[in-house]
């Protein structure tokens, strides 16, 4: 990466959306209490976090000289996310391309949470992370960052379901310090990172969504 990372790419595309322009955010639709794993539930809620599909391929490929590039951590195609709140809870879903693996392999399905959009707290901002620690098979581990650095501490264990291809959580807004506040906040999903503690991590191993850095922001 250098002495610049990916500076430059975050430039090229500040400038673009900047100087030729983009669609407007799509808003938030209205608070709505989710049952997890109803079929329906997530079919009125809005926005839709896209993402592109078929970037979990297995590398195994001669490079320059004498090099050969292998790289086999591809396993979940993020596709999609969506975020849903009531009065009481947030709830997370994510759809992959095709079904989920176990919840049992490590650094499974990722979330990432930045509840403040202050990049000085928290890991590169994030102040919270769900399923750093394998999920069991009712509920996920949610946790808050300790010290801005890679080191985190559980808070709470909350619901989840899986079933297919698509994952779905429920967090208590007290856990992340939202009672009651109206809602700002960054996420993103990665899948199968290798290299914890290491944000570049997620432009080269896994899946991640949105890509390298960005997140995706919801705001009410």
């Amino acid at each position: 990466w250098g002495d610049k990372g990916d500076v430059y790419y975050l430039q090229l595309i500040d400038n673009v959306r900047k100087f030729k322009g983009m669609n407007p955010p799509e808003k938030v639709s209205a608070p709505k209490t989710i049952k997890l794993g109803k079929p329906g539930e997530w079919d009125n809620v809005a926005p839709a976090y896209n993402h592109y599909k078929g970037n979990t391929s297995h590398r195994d490929h001669v490079g320059r000289n004498n090099t050969y590039y292998t790289n086999n951590t591809g396993r979940n195609d993020i596709v999609k996310a969506k975020v849903a709140r009531d009065n009481q809870f947030l709830y997370f879903y994510v759809e992959t391309a095709e079904k989920l693996s176990s919840h049992k392999e490590s650094n499974w399905m990722l979330l990432f949470i930045d509840i403040d959009r202050d990049k000085s707290t928290g890991w590169n901002g994030y102040d919270y992370i769900v399923n750093r620690k394998s999920p069991t098979g009712k509920t996920v581990v949610i946790e808050k960052n300790i010290g801005n650095r890679w080191e985190w501490e559980e808070v709470e264990r909350s619901s989840y379901v899986v079933k297919d291809n698509r994952l779905e959580i429920k967090i208590d807004r007290k856990t992340v310090r939202q009672d009651g506040k109206p809602l700002n906040f960054e996420f993103k999903w990665n899948d199968n990172m290798q290299e914890n503690g290491n944000i570049m991590d997620f432009y080269v191993n896994g899946d991640t969504a949105p890509g390298g850095r960005f997140n995706f922001v919801y705001c009410e």
